[in-house]
């Protein structure tokens, strides 16, 4: 298949961390975005020991920030010759409980701007780049789908609600490029129930097929390849399954 160039944001712990390690492993090129480099040590760490120097390179990205996300990309527009193959949105947050009927406002615009808002803006400034970008993977959860409500899931309201919002904007985005003849593919991807620093709560109930980081990023590996411009706009679990949305 050759060395394919990923980037990846949101990439300093977790699932974001475990694609970097991977993806060096197995000879990809990689482009780790983090909201505060100076802090990533695991990431550095891992650049540091990759017995191919400068195959990851990192970069600041905030999400939350619309100044940071489009100086990511005005310096992605200028350091990439021949765009990305593989563009995975991974920043995400989930501050537990955040049920409706007690959840701040500032705490649900924070869910909502760092799962939400932030990606999308995030895909649509490095599309803007006129750099070209093979596929672009949302980082979801079956939290957010509406066919499949969750209803013994308490205390994940916004949570839950900041992924419903950026699966449907993500399927504009995939109709709205379909409509402009853009090869681009368009994935949202549920990875499980991945034990990270993330999802270290204790709940109400008992969270079965818990997963480990490294076991859900090497099953979407698999699964991400397969998808072509057909697939722009689906939604699949990291068991190349299509969730229902």
């Amino acid at each position: 298949m050759g060395s394919k160039l990923w980037c990846i944001v949101g990439s300093s712990r977790g699932i974001g961390l475990e694609f970097v390690r991977q993806l060096l492993a197995r000879g990809d090129q990689v482009i780790a975005a983090v909201r505060d480099p100076m802090s990533a040590s695991e990431l550095w760490q891992l650049t540091a020991n990759s017995n191919r120097p400068g195959a990851c390179e990192i970069h600041q990205c905030d999400v939350k920030s619309e100044q940071s996300i489009h100086a990511f990309a005005t310096r992605m527009r200028q350091v990439l010759r021949h765009g990305i193959d593989y563009l995975v949105l991974n920043a995400g947050v989930l501050n537990y409980p955040n049920r409706a009927t007690e959840i701040s406002y500032s705490d649900f615009a924070h869910h909502l701007h760092t799962n939400t808002i932030g990606p999308i803006i995030t895909a649509q400034r490095l599309l803007a780049t006129g750099l070209p970008i093979g596929t672009i993977i949302f980082m979801s959860s079956d939290s957010g789908s509406a066919l499949s409500f969750r209803d013994f899931e308490d205390g994940f309201g916004a949570y839950a609600a900041s992924k419903a919002a950026l699966n449907q904007m993500l399927r504009h985005m995939a109709a709205e490029l379909r409509r402009k003849s853009s090869p681009t593919v368009i994935l949202a991807m549920h990875p499980g129930e991945v034990s990270t620093d993330m999802a270290d709560i204790s709940t109400g109930w008992d969270i079965e097929g818990i997963l480990t980081a490294q076991e859900s990023v090497e099953a979407m590996l698999r699964v991400i390849p397969t998808k072509t411009i057909e697939h722009s706009g689906t939604f699949w679990t990291w068991e190349g399954k299509e969730h229902p949305w």
